[in-house]
């Protein structure tokens, strides 16, 4: 017996019509085409249709496969509105929303109309986007969709502040926080809330209670300020939506760690490329060919490296500085960040500021700075026995000393390089 079969048998022992069945979140039509085998339920409807039929899930589940065509353009659409693309999220948000209309399922109708929402506020059309929040925040509160409510108060909220009623702002994003507050702990959601809190309360001015929002979204988001701990906390999120049967919240952060994980793993091979161009260099006797694939790949070592706290800050207000032509002030914040660094905890970091530190002294041609701070970068990534940034900064080592003249301290580093596990396994 085929899945629309079952439903028919089921209904008429129920002694339900097909519009009874359909109820007020889908349609007569839609149920006609599942019972003569024309269109295929998705998970969350067969729920509910086993539910008004009182059956068990299970009895219609057999050799169901859940339709993922929707999902997948409403995808395409929210990457592209992360990406700061609103101009082309509209097309697949518009194709997923069609779709969805077709199956007659009103929660994922409202799913679309939710991103769709986002999309016209990011573009400016506010009145437009009001409308949508209008009709998809009714069905998604009675639907009980909790993570789709938090991202509509949230756009409500944003809307809101565009159209110069702060007030109704504050509301709004009082009420996504909470509601984030009943879900699994998504420090990324929960600081980017807080930042938008922050600057309505701020609007409002209330300078106390801005303040209060953005410490607080600074507090919740301190476990995953480095790219690899993001990636590791939507790891997290993911296994645990997929261990709740929640499989579209478990696709989506999975597919986010995904991305953070290649997107670093794409910088650590650029980083190889130039690192191995150097020796190559070096090996040919084109000392300022070989100079400049190692400052490149100490570059992007350090892009796909992570830094955390005030190591990070260094590390971009730092360079800024240096690029506005201020290398006093531009040490003058590596040497206040290296101060906040310290401890046992922070010998990773302490050891990307020398480096960072370094990196600007030898900019500046003060050579004797450099080389001392790479020296203390050096000694903290031995002490961690972290082999591959020790061989960074060994090379780095080799080059001033070469730039010095001094051959006998470069040749030092340079078997130093030779005795690291990385250099054995060449």
């Amino acid at each position: 017996m085929t899945l629309g079969e079952k439903i028919r048998v089921a209904r008429l022992e129920q002694k339900l019509t097909q519009e009874q069945l359909a109820g007020t979140d889908l349609t007569k039509s839609y149920i006609s085409e599942i019972e003569r085998g024309h269109r295929t339920p998705r998970l969350i409807t067969l729920k509910a249709l086993a539910r008004r039929l009182n059956r068990p899930l299970s009895h219609f589940l057999d050799g169901v496969p859940e339709d993922r065509e929707v999902e997948a353009f409403l995808r395409l659409g929210l990457v592209r509105l992360q990406a700061e693309m609103a101009g082309s999220a509209g097309a697949p948000l518009e194709k997923a929303l069609e779709l969805a209309v077709q199956q007659g399922d009103e929660v994922l109708q409202a799913r679309v109309e939710l991103a769709l929402a986002a999309v016209d506020q990011e573009l400016g059309h506010v009145q437009r986007a009001q409308r949508r929040l209008d009709r998809c925040l009714r069905v998604l509160a009675r639907a009980g969709e909790t993570a789709s409510l938090v991202a509509a108060h949230s756009c409500l909220g944003r809307i809101r502040l565009a159209s110069g009623d702060p007030d109704s702002a504050l509301w709004a994003f009082q009420a996504a926080i909470q509601l984030a507050g009943q879900q699994a702990d998504d420090p990324i959601l929960l600081s980017s809330l807080y930042l938008d809190l922050g600057i309505t309360q701020r609007t409002l001015g209330h300078g106390a209670a801005a303040r209060d929002a953005f410490l607080q979204g600074l507090e919740v988001a301190r476990s995953v300020r480095d790219r690899d701990r993001v990636a590791a906390r939507h790891l997290e999120l993911a296994d645990a939506a997929a261990g709740e049967g929640r499989f579209g919240q478990a696709l989506e952060h999975a597919g986010r760690a995904q991305g953070i994980y290649e997107t670093l793993a794409h910088q650590r091979r650029l980083a190889k490329m130039h690192e191995y161009l150097g020796e190559l260099a070096a090996e040919e006797g084109a000392h300022a060919q070989a100079e400049r694939h190692y400052w490149c790949s100490l570059d992007l070592h350090g892009a796909s490296a992570g830094l955390s706290g005030p190591a990070h800050a260094l590390s971009g207000l730092a360079l800024i500085l240096l690029e506005r032509a201020s290398p006093d002030a531009a040490q003058m914040m590596c040497e206040a960040a290296l101060a906040l660094l310290a401890g046992e905890a922070d010998r990773g970091a302490r050891a990307h500021a020398f480096m960072v530190l370094g990196t600007i002294n030898h900019r500046q041609g003060r050579g004797r700075q450099a080389k001392a701070a790479f020296q203390e970068g050096l000694a903290l990534f031995v002490a961690l026995n972290r082999e591959g940034d020790a061989r960074r900064a060994r090379q780095t080592l080799a080059l001033l000393a070469l730039e010095d003249g001094d051959t006998a301290e470069a040749r030092r580093y340079v078997e130093g390089l030779r005795e690291t596990p990385t250099a054995r396994g060449l």
